[in-house]
């Protein structure tokens, strides 16, 4: 035998000794390509710190079962932690089977865990704009008022009132009918709102608006149109609270993006959210699977997700 013979000999020894063996199980598994079962079971070899296996599991997975499984789940947390169960597993982000980041992006503002606002100072007063927004929305969003002890920190909401008119043309009808382009005047007015929050340790500033127009013409003898005096437009009070209901909306859309570490996590939608949580915090997307965070919330989270231990937290 050549020396070269034998070192391609040896080389391949050596490869055949670095791959991982598999108990008959393991390779039945990966055959059968039940994708469920596959990252089921990648959640147990990631809790044992085999990480080639996880790999090898999770992307025995065809895109379609993953497709599949998320497809078929019946809640946003349920969608999501299949999405995460992947994404956990696989070492390059680009690797399949994956979540479309759009479709997570569209998920996570459906999880929706039970937040409380309030005031970073408890000596502050209520705000009466923000409490009014919450009796309104805050049931639907899972968002409470709490000024003693809130787990997101609001600063006074602001709200604006702006009025303008401006000359331009329309489309007004005479008696018998007929349509004319006549002059008329535009009267807008807009509401605003703004509050500043606290998102990922950094002070943020929250938009909306809220608009209404109408127009309003002198008579025109000479084509026969009347004329439209009055502009119909709601009260100034009723589009303000609409702007600081839109304005809660968009918090709730921000959170969902970047929820607070200092949620309490007593079911799926509040673990999958703290998992965002830290990996907004880290720039690490499988940092609460990884085992980053508070180790309490961590084994409890676990167990509510049905997680084995040491698994963590698996978000996409």
């Amino acid at each position: 035998m050549s020396k070269a013979t034998m070192r391609i000999a040896a080389a391949a020894l050596l490869l055949l000794a670095c791959v991982p063996r598999r108990t008959p199980e393991q390779l039945a598994l990966l055959q059968k390509a039940d994708c469920k079962a596959l990252l089921l079971a990648a959640d147990q070899a990631r809790a044992d710190g085999d990480k080639v296996l996880a790999r090898d599991l999770a992307s025995a997975c065809a895109q379609p079962g993953l497709d599949a499984l998320v497809e078929s789940a019946g809640t946003p947390a349920e969608k999501l932690l299949w999405c995460g169960r992947a994404r956990a597993a696989l070492v390059d982000r680009g690797e399949k089977p994956i979540c479309p980041a759009e479709r997570i992006v569209a998920l996570l503002p459906d999880l929706r865990p039970h937040l409380t606002l309030g005031p970073a100072d408890p000596d502050a007063p209520a705000d009466p704009l923000l409490v009014e927004a919450l009796k309104a929305v805050g049931p639907e969003l899972h968002f409470a008022y709490d000024h003693e002890d809130p787990i997101v920190f609001v600063g006074q909401v602001r709200a604006t009132i702006d009025r303008s008119e401006s000359e331009t043309l329309t489309a007004a009808t005479d008696a018998a009918g007929k349509r004319h382009q006549i002059p008329a005047t535009l009267h807008r007015v807009v509401a605003r709102a703004e509050v500043q929050v606290e998102l990922v340790a950094k002070t943020r500033t929250i938009h909306a608006t809220e608009e209404a127009r109408d127009l309003t013409w002198e008579s025109q003898p000479a084509l026969a149109v009347a004329a439209r005096f009055e502009a119909q437009i709601p009260p100034e009070a009723e589009l303000r609270t609409k702007a600081v209901i839109s304005l809660v909306r968009n918090l709730a859309r921000a959170l969902a993006i970047a929820p607070p570490e200092s949620l309490e996590v007593t079911d799926p939608p509040s673990c999958l959210a703290y998992g965002v949580a830290i990996a907004v915090a880290t720039g690490n997307r499988v940092a609460a699977a990884s085992g980053i965070g508070d180790t309490e919330k961590l084994a409890a989270c676990e167990k509510i997700l049905g997680m084995p231990a040491g698994a963590g937290i698996p978000v996409p």
